[in-house]
């Protein structure tokens, strides 16, 4: 995130680490793969500090947003090209999901549950994964690990148990 902040946002590496409560330094290590973020509280740090929308939110697994600064948010998503949509369930977007995946020579899916988007016989993506007379498309699945400590806090947020969550991804 910070990397397409930096690129289609013009921010410097010094404005995230003031947006997101950290240091230039430690901003540094995140954009060039010498650290990672895996606190939520982190997460959701950089999620206030950059003005995610609750949509964007949703899929990294956080609550819907606190209250903004007074200034209000200090990026958009809508500068990130690379988001062509967000939606809030796997309903809404459905048939949008569908129409777009016939066609699409790569899918690149975030969320926090996998079984109704690819992992069920009557998925929505399932059935566009093997086409006649095309190579099926390349697929990259980013999934909340079911072991992690954000899998309990998301449960608890969303009113499910920790363990039918752990199931369901």
């Amino acid at each position: 995130m910070f990397r397409h902040v930096q690129q289609y946002g013009g921010a410097s590496q010094a404005r995230i680490a003031t947006a997101v409560g950290m240091t230039q330094a430690r901003v540094n290590e995140i954009i060039n793969g010498r650290r990672e973020v895996v606190r939520l509280d982190v997460f959701e740090r950089v999620a206030d500090g950059l003005g995610l929308p609750d949509d964007a939110r949703h899929l990294l697994g956080l609550a819907a947003g606190r209250e903004r600064r007074a200034g209000g948010p200090v990026f958009e998503l809508a500068s990130f090209p690379e988001v062509v949509r967000v939606y809030q369930t796997q309903s809404a977007a459905a048939q949008d999901i569908r129409e777009q995946a016939r066609t699409a020579s790569e899918w690149d899916v975030l969320a926090v549950r996998g079984l109704g988007l690819i992992g069920l016989k009557d998925s929505m993506l399932r059935p566009c994964l093997t086409r006649s007379q095309e190579a099926s498309p390349r697929v990259r699945v980013l999934l909340l690990d079911p072991t992690a400590p954000a899998l309990a806090r998301r449960a608890a947020e969303i009113g499910e148990s920790a363990e039918s969550l752990a199931g369901g991804v």
